[in-house]
């Protein structure tokens, strides 16, 4: 069989398996060199898991070189596995990483709370650094730098963290979005990008539309913004491919 569909995830991550199972059937002959894999979708049917876990297994197969992702094509295989590639680049990157997709989760329950809360206490210098940081990661991505403009992000984030001058919630985010600079969340937004310059401004208008909104202390107007900022996100990770 081409896929099959996974049993036992309890001990080990969805989209470590996934990999394997990709790489089994580059190996035993069923991909060969060049050949497209089928949409993302139908993988995620075949294994019976979440197109976000396919999505990660995938992205880090890109990195390790084995797969190539064609914007507006799909997927092919880009480099034969060795025979000990089962515990190759890619898996070791998925064993070690948290999930974007369920650290996406995490930090859209929580920057709700920390947008309203910074926006209630923030000083006006508070207010500065805030749009400080979104003009620096503004102009990144202005210039098409989409690695810096995603590594930068984590400076504009953290600085509404820092505006609620909450130890706690500020030490929370730090974690969190050092996630965003690992090598598996990096690559899979600027894959996204570089496939398509005219999609950064959509994110800048966006996060324009947060900074416009905590400037003039608009909590609701706020919120809104960054919902979906987060719906942008997951769209741009998970469900653009096919």
């Amino acid at each position: 069989m081409e896929f099959q569909k996974l049993t036992q995830t309890r001990f080990k991550g969805k989209s470590s398996i996934i990999a394997e199972q990709i790489l089994r059937s580059i190996k035993n002959g069923s991909y060969s060199l060049g050949d497209k894999l089928p949409p993302e979708r139908i993988i995620a049917e075949k294994m019976g898991v979440s197109r976000p876990s396919v999505r990660e297994a995938i992205s880090a197969l890109q990195i390790s070189g084995v797969l190539e992702t064609r914007p507006g094509d799909g997927t092919y295989v880009s480099r034969l596995p060795a025979a000990d590639d089962f515990k190759n680049h890619a898996i070791s990157i998925l064993e070690e990483s948290d999930s974007p997709y369920e650290i996406l989760q995490a930090r859209r329950a929580m920057e709700i709370g920390i947008l309203r809360l910074a926006i209630e206490v923030a000083s006006d210098e508070d207010l500065l650094k805030i749009k400080q940081a979104w003009d620096e990661k503004y102009e990144l991505g202005r210039r098409g730098r989409y690695e810096a403009y995603t590594r930068y992000g984590k400076d504009f984030h953290l600085a509404i963290a820092k505006a609620t001058k909450n130890r706690v919630i500020i030490n929370i985010m730090d974690k969190l979005l050092d996630i965003t600079q690992k090598p598996l969340w990096v690559n899979m937004r600027k894959s996204y990008y570089e496939a398509n310059p005219n999609r950064i401004q959509q994110m800048l208008e966006v996060h324009n539309g947060i900074v416009e909104a905590i400037l003039k202390r608009d909590v609701e107007a706020a919120i809104r913004a960054l919902e979906a900022d987060f719906d942008n996100v997951l769209q741009q990770l998970y469900y653009q491919y096919d």
